[in-house]
């Protein structure tokens, strides 16, 4: 008997119309409607099969808080992929649908033999780059530390990130006056969307926003210095890059930049995905739902970095 691919599917087709029919802006009334759309989809979603542990302190804030899912049937040596949401600097949750969106994503990695873990981080305007960074180098250190217990290897841990989460994976990843003489202890990265140089001089897409202020300082003439573009360099990981077809402008074009820097460093086109028929926020949601197309892609990105 024939299958029909979650692109094709009914379901897949209505889930693309009604997000196309938002277009290309992106705002809090859009951040809700798609939530509307994918809660029904999570709602019956597959999550067997894996446990889960809660908030679980990795710093001294009350938002440095994590979650790991480990499968039921415990592995060894596995590889850990903890996820970062997204909020614009100064908003976001791990897990603003509980138990669905975002838990959806480390789920998907538990059901496929990974550790999976959500993770949060501070917020500005109380705290200010590289805070999120560094929550990022945090969880990392904590789970080089602790997730052998969880049947996970140290060695093997990818950090993913959407949005300003993405923003904040890319800076510990990319910039070495962050993450160190020690490097960024990472297999590899995934980016879905983010914002990875602010204000850059060569491609002003327009004003300084309220959020990057919040975030980069009311300094604007030092934000190049916290650029991730323009830092990509030999002895960094491999790295994954996600867009949607949807992407508002401003975040359209540091992806592109950045996958042109992955090409000078490794002279070959690095893991790339434009994600049709997807706003700003939809392919996180996707994964591990009937219309998920994206998820298979991270995992074999992942397992051919074992190789």
């Amino acid at each position: 008997m024939s299958q029909i691919s979650p692109q094709s599917s009914p379901v897949a087709q209505a889930t693309t119309a009604a997000i196309r029919k938002m277009g290309q802006a992106f705002n809090e009334e859009i951040l809700n409607a798609t939530y509307a759309i994918f809660k029904p989809l999570q709602e019956r979603a597959p999550k067997d099969g894996v446990t889960v542990h809660k908030d679980i302190a990795y710093g001294d804030d009350p938002r440095n808080q994590l979650d790991v899912f480990v499968p039921a049937q415990k592995p060894v040596g596995a590889p850990v992929v903890v996820y970062f949401h997204g909020g614009g600097y100064v908003a976001g949750a791990r897990s603003p649908l509980p138990g669905l969106i975002y838990d959806n994503v480390p789920t998907f990695f538990a059901r496929n033999g990974c550790i999976g873990v959500n993770a949060t981080y501070r917020l500005a305007p109380a705290h200010k780059w590289p805070a999120g960074a560094a929550d990022v180098g945090a969880v990392v250190k904590w789970l080089a530390a602790n997730v052998a217990q969880y049947g996970g290897d140290p060695a093997k841990i990818y950090v993913m990130g959407q949005s300003a989460g993405a923003s904040h994976v890319a800076t510990w990843v990319f910039l070495d006056k962050v993450h160190g003489a020690a490097g960024p202890g990472v297999a590899g990265t995934i980016l879905l969307s983010g914002g990875y140089a602010a204000l850059h001089p060569q491609f002003n897409a327009g004003p300084a926003s309220p959020n990057h202020i919040s975030y980069f300082g009311e300094d604007i003439a030092s934000w190049s210095e916290k650029c991730v573009i323009g830092n990509v360099k030999a002895g960094h990981p491999r790295a994954m890059i996600c867009v949607a077809e949807l992407d508002p402008y401003p975040l359209t074009w540091p992806s592109a930049a950045l996958v042109a820097e992955l090409v000078q460093r490794d002279k070959r086109i690095p893991w790339f995905r434009m994600m049709r028929g997807h706003n700003h926020v939809s392919p996180a949601m996707q994964i591990n739902s009937e219309v998920d197309t994206l998820g298979p892609e991270l995992l074999e990105f992942i397992r051919a970095g074992a190789m």
